[in-house]
């Protein structure tokens, strides 16, 4: 079963924002090691779907003259979810860091949740309270061809962008966030293995299993949008993009999307990490911005803590995207291995591929 879980958009963002700040300075900042702090990190959400939702915990890497320690996970943690009339549902630990609601626990629209946090050495965080603001459905999926800038006369990338038309309600402000993933269908040549010996060179090392699969993947793209200048219109919004890698298009590719209701609050955190991912690290581009989200410590208020708890309503939609709709398909790229050496790959046909 393909599982709704949330996207790494705070842990990547903190890994570009670090590896940006070490590789912008133009002199050596010379910071006292014994000051760095671990700023907790606290990523994800709970919906209107089944789920299950995922809540990820970890500690960020000191800051000093060099990096001290990676980012770790934080494990063994006690974390629960509670809504304004007193219910409450406690997560469990199926991953280090990684935190997961029961199975068919829900959001429910109308309602606020607030996460509580309490660490292995017992310190304790709380959200402020998130609410549950009706999304309306998707009306339609419209998959047109993209080609990318390119300086090159000969190669290019290029794939499908996928838009998203639906009725913007006009009574309310609303905010949306929009979150994809995909399945595809991979024909590889493991019999066209190719081994090398001690020195390097090649030699023919076929290999009896896989020749097809269908790969999982899910798609890290930050995408957010306000009715501020289009209130009650019919909106029309690119919300995926599909690459034409030479391989996901090749025979078919199934783009699952969720169309997800924000709070103003959890619009503007999210708007502040879209401004910082735009940062490309010149002298002209402004600060980086402190990304505060909605996590507070009991135990010391004034610690930072990074990263937004949200709840959402979600709506569904889905589009195959087949190879006739490239207008210049890249060159079919064989894996000439066994299939299942590709992440979020299996042998086994999903239920609902068609």
């Amino acid at each position: 079963m393909y599982n709704n879980h949330t996207p790494r958009f705070i842990t990547m963002i903190l890994s570009i924002l670090i590896v940006t700040w070490m590789s912008s300075c133009i002199d050596e900042l010379d910071i006292d090691t014994e000051t760095g702090r671990n700023l907790l990190v606290v990523e994800g959400s709970i919906n209107t779907g089944l789920g299950p939702h995922e809540i990820l915990i970890s500690k960020s890497a000191k800051y000093g003259s060099i990096l001290d320690d990676a980012i770790r996970k934080e494990t063994n943690a006690v974390v629960y979810i509670r809504d304004e009339q007193g219910n409450q549902v406690f997560l469990d630990e199926l991953n280090d860091g990684s935190y997961f609601t029961p199975e068919g626990y829900r959001a429910e629209v109308g309602k606020k949740y607030t996460l509580f946090v309490t660490l292995a050495n017992g310190e304790r965080y709380i959200s402020l309270p998130e609410s549950v603001v009706a999304v309306p459905e998707i009306e339609l999926l419209r998959p047109i061809y993209k080609r990318l800038p390119s300086t090159s006369n000969v190669t290019f990338e290029s794939g499908i962008e996928i838009f998203a038309e639906w009725q913007d309600p006009s009574d309310e402000t609303n905010f949306y966030l929009w979150k994809s993933r995909g399945v595809y269908k991979l024909n590889a040549r493991p019999d066209l293995h190719v081994g090398r010996d001690f020195f390097g060179n090649p030699f023919p090392d076929p290999k009896e299993c896989c020749a097809t699969c269908f790969v999982y993947e899910q798609s890290n793209d930050l995408r957010i949008f306000k009715d501020n200048l289009t209130n009650g219109n019919k909106n029309v919004e690119v919300i995926s993009f599909i690459e034409d890698d030479g391989r996901k298009i090749a025979d078919r590719y199934l783009a699952i999307v969720e169309q997800h209701s924000l709070t103003k609050e959890a619009y503007q955190f999210f708007d502040l990490l879209q401004n910082q991912l735009s940062i490309e690290g010149d002298i002209f581009d402004p600060p980086p911005a402190t990304i505060r989200g909605n996590m507070i410590s009991l135990d010391n208020p004034d610690e930072e803590v990074i990263g937004y708890f949200y709840a959402s309503d979600v709506a569904y939609d889905s589009i195959y995207i087949t190879p006739n709709l490239l207008d210049e398909p890249q060159v079919i790229q064989v894996l000439n291995d066994d299939c299942r050496v590709l992440a979020g790959s299996t042998t086994e046909t999903p239920p609902f591929w068609q």
